[in-house]
């Protein structure tokens, strides 16, 4: 028996979500890095809301909430400050409806210090990776320090979070497929004063003739994350006379800036690893998967990809799940980090066309067109759904399921317990296998608190009808998840109304619906069962609930 359940390489905020999580979940684990401390040269500065509903789960969402500054939008402007356009964050359905501002820096100090507190683990820093090998039993690291100390670490799986350099990533020769960017970026954070006052819970982006310039607000008074594009042939050095300058060039007339936390300049790239995993060993994050900073998609990608590996090597290696649960987190994510990366590509190219245009007609034409298409509704909510990850699913992974009786089997309208043909149609409404389970009030909390832990989570709709069999069908359902998984498991049945039902066994848990809006949320008009995974998303769910079907989607996952 091995001492350590794994090694995490890498304490950015991907590798720390990880340990945070392995560790959550019941595993034993170092993690180490081979800097001294939290980065200054963060790039990374936009939390989305999906990846704040993962730090509400792991218990750290108040701490960064404190430190970090709610952006509502970004506003489009001339360097004379004339409106272009506004885009707006709608249609986002969390707890979270925002863009949270915190530097990458920041963000690493909070889960760091989580991370210590909560779970017992330190960083080990001034330590790098200088070698691995693996076999069918496990992992053999090779850890050393500056100093020349050395030492050798058997562990049964090795997580690589260490960015896009990653030492992990080409121990495995693994190809970083893609391509680079001609432009360059230059960034830094620095202070600015305007000479009218802006909207400082927004982004400012000026678009002008001499190009583009982008502030995001960070917390603290007047201070920015500065970001431009430089085209090709514009070699000026990082220091604060070139973004002085870049601000004389594109920003408002008037402006300054002052106090440079951090100075920087970089490429940007599309690449993405060929696979996830090889045997024993995971990659996650900018270790995996790169790309435009667009969207500010990259950090929050990285903690989503550790976020839901950590569950599934947890079951794994406590020997309650099958190897096979391990497969799914490439077949879940390397689809998602694919499609993010065809998103930010054509993005990045499109608005680096824009913002090339010089003549006064085509920016007329331009700032037309984006004023335009940013006053659409549906445009604002498809936006704020796309960038703020909840609409992530995974409809085809191997570890998610349903049973539904074909359409061809029900008959016109339900009778009793059976779904008839509007009760089939609705439970199409409700969340799909591998969807993200909705949060929604219950009782005197919420649905997302009411997930919140390390365990599976079965839902039981009662549905419109009310009859004896029908609840004794649901305890013998939940009766058998119980027996099948144990306290891995905690199930519920939701019933209409404001009365427990008699008929119902005594402890079989229930949570009432006396408006039955979750019944609607979930599709469930008829009697049906959904189960929920540690990380929030639909692993199952039928219509009608049956014990039988619902222990052979159990049997296929687990030991």
């Amino acid at each position: 028996m091995m001492a350590l359940d794994a090694l995490v390489v890498g304490a950015g905020p991907v590798g720390l979500v990880m340990a945070s999580e392995l560790a959550r979940h019941g595993l034993s684990c170092r993690i180490i890095d081979q800097g001294e401390g939290p980065s200054i040269w963060s790039k990374a500065q936009i939390i989305h809301a999906r990846t704040l509903e993962c730090f509400h789960d792991m218990g750290v969402i108040d701490p960064i909430l404190a430190r970090g500054r709610q952006v509502a939008g970004a506003r489009i402007m001339t360097p004379a400050l004339e409106r272009i356009a506004r885009v707006e964050i709608g249609g986002i359905d969390s707890p979270y409806p925002f863009l949270l501002s915190l530097s990458q820096r920041e963000t690493e100090i909070v889960l760091a210090e989580h991370l210590g507190r909560a779970h017992g683990v330190e960083v080990e820093r001034k330590v790098k990776l200088s070698g691995f090998s693996q076999d069918e039993g496990g992992v053999t690291a090779t850890l050393a320090s500056d100093d020349g100390w050395t030492e050798e670490v058997r562990v049964p799986y090795l997580l690589g979070c260490d960015g896009a350099h990653s030492t992990v990533r080409k121990t495995l020769d693994l190809p970083f497929e893609g391509s680079t960017y001609d432009a360059r970026i230059m960034q830094a954070d620095v202070r600015v004063s305007f000479p009218v006052a802006i909207h400082d819970d927004e982004i400012a982006i000026f678009l002008g003739p001499n190009g583009m310039l982008a502030l995001f607000p960070l917390p603290g008074e007047s201070r920015y994350r500065l970001l431009t594009f430089l085209e090709p042939g514009d070699d000026r050095p990082v220091t604060l006379e070139s973004f002085e300058a870049i601000l004389e060039e594109r920003g408002p007339k008037g402006a300054s800036l002052g106090d440079p936390a951090w100075m920087v300049d970089f490429r940007i790239h599309c690449r993405i690893v060929p696979q996830y995993r090889v045997g024993r060993v995971f990659l996650a994050g900018d270790a995996a998967h790169i790309h435009s900073p667009a969207g500010g998609q990259g950090m929050n990608m990285g903690i989503q990809d550790a976020y839901n590996l950590a569950w599934k090597l947890a079951l794994v290696a406590r020997g309650a799940a099958r190897d096979a649960l391990l497969d799914s987190y490439e077949a879940e994510r390397r689809p998602v980090a694919e499609e993010t990366l065809r998103f930010t590509d054509v993005s990045t190219r499109g608005f680096q066309t824009a913002i090339s245009l010089k003549s006064p007609l085509t920016m007329g034409i331009r700032n037309n067109l984006m004023s335009f298409v940013t006053s659409l509704g549906f445009v604002k909510e498809r936006a704020g759904r796309r960038v703020s990850q909840i609409e992530i699913a995974y409809p085809k992974s191997p570890i998610v399921a349903q049973d539904q009786a074909s359409l061809w089997s029900i008959r016109l309208t339900g009778s009793d317990e059976r779904p008839g043909l509007s009760d089939w149609m609705h439970f199409g409404d409700g969340p799909a296998p591998g969807a993200r389970v909705p949060d929604m009030p219950v009782g005197e909390g919420t649905l997302h608190e009411l997930l919140r832990g390390t365990s599976h989570t079965m839902l039981c709709f009662d549905g419109a009808a009310a009859t004896s069999e029908g609840y004794e069908r649901l305890g013998r359902v939940v009766n058998a998840a119980r027996a099948r998984l144990g306290d891995r498991v905690r199930a519920y049945v939701i019933v209409p109304g404001n009365e427990v039902p008699r008929a119902l066994p005594a402890d079989v848990p229930v949570l009432l619906d006396p408006d039955g809006e979750l019944h609607r949320r979930f599709g469930a008009r008829s009697e049906c069962v959904y189960v929920a995974r540690p990380d929030g998303y639909v692993g199952y769910r039928a219509q009608p609930a049956n014990e039988e079907k619902l222990g052979a989607w159990l049997d296929s996952l687990f030991v």
